[in-house]
């Protein structure tokens, strides 16, 4: 990493540190059951913060993406998380097939819905749609993983989809996960199958009736029903 990158990055911690809000910060390590350490800044202040730094880390295309990533990735506080998600949606143009390496690195690491439900349908979504042929193989290797995260990514990285949705797939994915125990799978289910009656709703009501869905994977699914 260009020692201009590491200090843009190193300023970028500092100045969250400068500006955090204990108060603020107490109640969103809080929402967030203590797992995380945050500064304590709402979004609008985050963005302002971050705005000029990410300009500068997002001009110097001949960087590493993923030592950016993650060295923010790596910082204890999780609003550097999040300015990381905001940097790599910035640089799409440049994602390649490996830097799907560099999301599954987001998805095992710090998982916790704010940064698993971004990076898988904002980011891996997106990253699939542009190297179609990774789909598959992806999907059952996540299917294999251990982290249930991996498996909830295969639910909702299509959830932007719309129409272009792989019912099939989808289909597959949520009878393959319709018995989890997991409240986070549960919620995955329901979210797929509800996002997807926006735009074929006949195809999800078969699908839900005529199979015996979790009360919060039921729940979410009927809503536009």
């Amino acid at each position: 990493m260009k020692k201009e990158t590491k200090a843009a990055l190193e300023n970028l911690v500092l100045t969250f540190q400068k500006n955090a809000d204990a108060y603020q910060a107490e109640r969103m390590k809080a929402y967030m059951r203590n797992m995380f350490d945050f500064y304590g800044l709402q979004k609008a202040k985050r963005a302002e913060l971050a705005t000029p730094f990410l300009k500068e880390l997002v001009a110097s295309s001949e960087e590493n993406i993923d030592e950016i990533v993650k060295f923010l990735w790596q910082q204890p506080h999780r609003e550097c998380q999040y300015v990381a998600m905001e940097y790599i949606m910035k640089v799409h143009k440049k994602w390649t097939p490996e830097t799907l390496l560099l999301f599954e690195y987001m998805i095992e690491e710090k998982s916790w819905w704010d940064t698993v439900d971004f990076v898988a349908s904002s980011l891996v979504g997106k990253l699939l749609q542009k190297y179609p042929k990774l789909v598959m193989p992806s999907v059952e290797k996540w299917d294999n993983e251990n982290l249930f995260w991996f498996h909830r990514t295969t639910l909702i990285f299509q959830l932007k989809y719309g129409a272009k949705t792989d019912q099939h797939l989808l289909f597959a994915q949520c009878e393959k996960y319709l018995s989890s125990k997991e409240f986070f799978m549960q919620k995955a289910v329901g979210w797929a199958l509800r996002q997807y009656s926006k735009f074929n709703p006949e195809a999800v009501r078969r699908f839900v009736y005529a199979r015996q869905l979790s009360t919060v994977s039921l729940r979410e699914a009927k809503k536009y029903l």
